[in-house]
C-alpha cells in the first residue's frame, strides 16, 4: 500500500541568503503542515524542525530527513532516519523545551513507534508499541485518508502531548471506542505511568490540553451512546509525578446550570484552572441548542470552584461590544485562552455554524456519501475579562465567510462536536497565538481570503495585537502569491514564518515576514 508522506521529495537542494531570512528547497512532491514544528522556549521561537522523505535507501527501505533550523532559518543540523518503505505515517511531533518527540504509525505491523531527540538532534530514546486496539487502528486509517487528500489528518484522540521538560504523554482509544488510555514517558521514552478509563457504560474521550511542572489538565467528554447528541463535559487534573487522577469534575456545579466546555487553561502564576464555555437554557442540550451566552470559571488544584461569571448575549456581551453588531446565530469555537501580566484573560474565538448544503442533499439523493450539512466559518471574536471577571471588552474582527464540507454522518452530532471535527480537519482560519516572555503582549494570527468584487481573491494574514498599553489592534498583510498551498507558523519576536509550496515546480519556500506588534 502506497502512502502519501509528510514531505515527499526526490533530490533536495538548498539556496539561501547569507543571513538566511529565506530558504528555497527544491524537489518536493507533497507538503503537509505538520512536517514543520516550531521549537519554542519561554514563549519565544528558537527554531524549527523539518521532517521529510528523501531518496529510497534500497528496495525495502526509505530515507527520511530530519533537519533543525534556527530562528533565522539557517540550517543547524540534519540527520537521516531509515524506515521500511510505504508503511509509515507521521502521526504528530512535539517539543517540550528539552526534547523533540516524533510518533509514527506502522500500518504493516499495526504498531506505534516513538523516537525522541535532543534539540541538537542527538537521539535520546525509541519505543515500539504493539498493543494497539482495533479502534486505534481504524482511526489511523481514517487519518491516512485525510493525509492523502492534503488535509490535516490530525486526530485529537491519538497523538503525543508535550509536558514541559518532563516528557511526553500518548493518548489513545481503547475497547470499542468507548474508553481511553493515557501513558507518560520521560525524555528518553521510559514508561513513567499509565492511566485509563476502565470499563464504562458511556462513550468517553479525553484530550490533554495544558501541562505544568506539577499537573496535566485534560478535557473529558462523555456520551450515553455512539449516536447520542447529548455530551457532558468534565475537567480532569492529573498528577505529573504519579499519573493519579486528582479530580474529575463536571463543568456544571449547580443543578440549574446547563453548560459546555469550549476551552480550559492551567494558570501557573495563580495556581488556578480557568475554564470557559457556553451557557444554555435548562431544557436545552449543551452543544446542540443555541447558547444564551458564555461563562468563565476558576478552580483550585483540588477541584474547588473559586469563582464564576456568566455573560448573556442579550445584555452583557451586547453592552461590551458597543456599536459592533455580533451575529449570535453563530457558535464560538475557543481556540486559545491567554492570561496577561496585568491579570486580564483573553479568550480568542472564531465563529462557525451549520447550514443545509444543496450539493450534499443532491449527492445523498444520488446515493453519494456527502453530508447534507455544510460548515460556515465567520468572524474572529476576542473576549477580554478583567481580574474581577467583569467583561471589559468584546472585539470583533471581520473576515470573509468561508464554506467547508463536513464529514458524512455529522448530522447525528450537535454543533459543539461539529466544531471539534472542523478544528481537527483544519477548517478554521485561526493559526496560532504567540505570547511575549513577560506576558505583557501577544499576537494572535489568522488568515482571511479577501473576496473583493471584480478582483482576484487575496490571501491576507491578520495579526491581532495586544500591545504593552493593553489595547487591541489588528494589522493585515497581503501575502497573495502563486502557490499550491501555504502555511503560517510563529517566529521570532516581530515576525511570522510563512511556507509556500509550488507543486508544479516541486519547490518549497520558507521566509520570515515582518509584522507589527
Amino acid at each position: 500500500m502506497k502512502k502519501n508522506y509528510i514531505l515527499a521529495i526526490g533530490a533536495l537542494f538548498l539556496t539561501c541568503t547569507a543571513f538566511a531570512q529565506t530558504q528555497t528547497l527544491e524537489g518536493f512532491k507533497s507538503v503537509s503542515k505538520k512536517s514543520i514544528t516550531p521549537i519554542i522556549n519561554n514563549n519565544e521561537v528558537k527554531g524549527y524542525t523539518l521532517f521529510f522523505e528523501a531518496d529510497k535507501a534500497d528496495r525495502k527501505n526509505t530515507n527520511y530527513g530530519l533537519a533543525i533550523y534556527d530562528e533565522d532559518l539557517k540550517k543547524v543540523k540534519e540527520i537521516n532516519l531509515v524506515k521500511p518503505k510505504d508503511d509509515y505515517m507521521l502521526v504528530n511531533n512535539v517539543y517540550n523545551d528539552a526534547a523533540i518527540a516524533f510518533m509514527f504509525y506502522n500500518f504493516k505491523e499495526k504498531s506505534f513507534e516513538i523516537e525522541s531527540y535532543s534539540r541538537e538532534l542527538n537521539k535520546l530514546g525509541s519505543k515500539v508499541i504493539t498493543d494497539v486496539t482495533t479502534a486505534d487502528n481504524r482511526l489511523m486509517k481514517q487519518s491516512l485518508v485525510f493525509d492523502q487528500k492534503g488535509e490535516s489528518g490530525f486526530n485529537a484522540s491519538i497523538n503525543i502531548f508535550a509536558v514541559p521538560q518532563k516528557g511526553f504523554i500518548k493518548n489513545s482509544v481503547n475497547g470499542h471506542s468507548k474508553g481511553w488510555v493515557l501513558e507518560m514517558y520521560d525524555n528518553s521514552l521510559k514508561n513513567l505511568w499509565r492511566l485509563e478509563s476502565g470499563d464504562s457504560k458511556e462513550y468517553e474521550n479525553i484530550v490533554p490540553v495544558s501541562a505544568s511542572e506539577k499537573y496535566v489538565l485534560a478535557s473529558l467528554s462523555k456520551r450515553n451512546g455512539l449516536m447520542s447528541t447529548k455530551m457532558e463535559s468534565f475537567l480532569v487534573l492529573i498528577d505529573i509525578a504519579t499519573g493519579k487522577k486528582i479530580f474529575e469534575i463536571s463543568a456544571e456545579s449547580d443543578p440549574k446550570e446547563q453548560l459546555s466546555i469550549t476551552g480550559m487553561y492551567l494558570d501557573e502564576t495563580t495556581n488556578e484552572i480557568i475554564t470557559v464555555g457556553d451557557c444554555y437554557n435548562k431544557s436545552d442540550k449543551p452543544g446542540v441548542a443555541r447558547s444564551t451566552g458564555f461563562y468563565i470559571k476558576r478552580f483550585s488544584p483540588e477541584g474547588k470552584e473559586l469563582s464564576k461569571k456568566s455573560y448573556a448575549w442579550s445584555k452583557d456581551i451586547k453592552l461590551a461590544a458597543g456599536k459592533q453588531i455580533i451575529d449570535n446565530s453563530f457558535i464560538n469555537f475557543t481556540h486559545k485562552i491567554a492570561k496577561t501580566a496585568d491579570g486580564k484573560t483573553y479568550i480568542i474565538t472564531e465563529q462557525y455554524k451549520r447550514n443545509v448544503s444543496a450539493m450534499g442533499v443532491a449527492s445523498l439523493a444520488l446515493g453519494g456519501g456527502s453530508s447534507v450539512l455544510k460548515g460556515i466559518v465567520g468572524n474572529m471574536l476576542v473576549f477580554v475579562v478583567n481580574p474581577d471577571l467583569t467583561l471589559a471588552e468584546v472585539k470583533q474582527i471581520a473576515k470573509d465567510k468561508s464554506t467547508v464540507a463536513l464529514m458524512p454522518g455529522i448530522e447525528m452530532y450537535g454543533p459543539g462536536l461539529t466544531g471539534l471535527m472542523m478544528k481537527m480537519m483544519g477548517d478554521f482560519d485561526y493559526q496560532f497565538l504567540s505570547n511575549s516572555s513577560d506576558r505583557k503582549t501577544f499576537n494572535a494570527v489568522y488568515v482571511n481570503y479577501d473576496k473583493e468584487k471584480q478582483e482576484k481573491t487575496k490571501k491576507v494574514v491578520g495579526n491581532i495585537i495586544r500591545g504593552e498599553d493593553g489595547k487591541l489592534s489588528v494589522d493585515k498583510i497581503d501575502v497573495t502569491g502563486k502557490t499550491t498551498s501555504s502555511f503560517i507558523y510563529p517566529a521570532k519576536p516581530g515576525y511570522i514564518m510563512m511556507v509556500d509550496f509550488l507543486k508544479k515546480e516541486k519547490q518549497l519556500g520558507l521566509k520570515l515576514i515582518k509584522v507589527n506588534g
